[in-house]
């Protein structure tokens, strides 16, 4: 797993509607400008993080949570001692926090294995594949078939982005 950390969410902000090269990619830059702690970011404007190849609103979203941590509103160490639900509560508060960035963050840092990333578009295929549907499912169908793995939905997930890999990116296990 991944630490609770402020780098962790950073790059769950980042991952998100990227791949994951890309992603990857900012994050490189971003340390190699010594622009990567919440202390650092927190004080930044977005003009600061854009040359580094933000969005101006992913630019804002990392300086908002940089802040949250920055000035103690937020303790991500306290996150692990919440249910899952409240972690979550608690993060889709921040503005650029989602479900999908809460869950993930639940699911790969705070070690829950009942975070279910729904609207995650590769774990909706990985279901149509598993079920052999005739469409992909949407992300409410996708809560309504993940309720009978609760409370190990995260595993379930980490299965279907497994068969996503596999069977559709056709990637190899050396890959993966």
């Amino acid at each position: 797993s991944l630490p609770a950390s402020f780098e962790t969410l950073a790059r769950t902000i980042l991952g998100q509607q990227i791949s994951r090269a890309a992603a990857s990619s900012i994050w490189t830059r971003m340390c190699d400008q010594e622009c990567s702690t919440a202390s650092v970011i927190a004080v930044k404007a977005p003009d600061d993080l854009i040359p580094l190849g933000l969005s101006r609103r992913k630019a804002e979203y990392l300086i908002e949570i940089a802040d949250e941590i920055k000035s103690g509103r937020l303790n991500l160490t306290d996150l692990k001692s919440m249910s899952g639900d409240d972690a979550k509560k608690r993060l889709i508060k921040i503005r650029g926090i989602g479900a999908w960035t809460a869950d993930n963050f639940r699911l790969f840092a705070l070690g829950d294995l009942d975070a279910w990333p729904a609207s995650d578009l590769a774990l909706q295929e990985g279901m149509k594949r598993l079920k052999n549907l005739d469409e992909r499912p949407s992300g409410r169908d996708l809560v309504a078939l993940g309720d009978s793995w609760r409370p190990f939905r995260g595993a379930g997930a980490l299965m279907l982005w497994h068969i996503y890999g596999i069977l559709v990116r056709k990637v190899t296990i050396d890959e993966v």
